[in-house]
């Protein structure tokens, strides 16, 4: 399964609609349609019940593949990131946190 293949299968189950799915990802619904045919080919098993032709529903099979692949994705997308900065040079993150500030805390001496 190659990386858009997988980036089209999460956002068809995010979203669970076609044509919000392709819109988001900028590719028709043919595609999105041909994708999710060739996963379900190769995995032997439906994803997506589409019986109702206003609504798609996730399959057991494809909650299980959403649930498996979506930590996957994203350390993936985190490595990339890494990668495309470590090529800018960049190769620290600087993380800043804050802890707001209580007035009833204060104490004057």
């Amino acid at each position: 399964m190659e990386v858009r293949d997988i980036e089209i299968f999460l956002t068809l189950a995010e979203e669970l609609h076609f044509g919000r799915a392709a819109e988001r990802l900028r590719v028709s619904q043919a595609r999105i349609s041909q994708a999710v045919s060739q996963q379900e080919r190769r995995l032997g098993g439906a994803l997506f019940d589409r019986s109702n032709r206003r609504r798609i529903r996730l399959t057991p099979l494809g909650r299980q593949l959403r649930d498996d692949l979506t930590p996957v994705y994203a350390g993936l997308r985190d490595s990339l990131e890494r990668a495309r900065l470590a090529a800018q040079g960049i190769t620290a993150v600087l993380r800043v946190g804050m802890l707001p500030l209580n007035v009833y805390d204060l104490r004057v001496y």
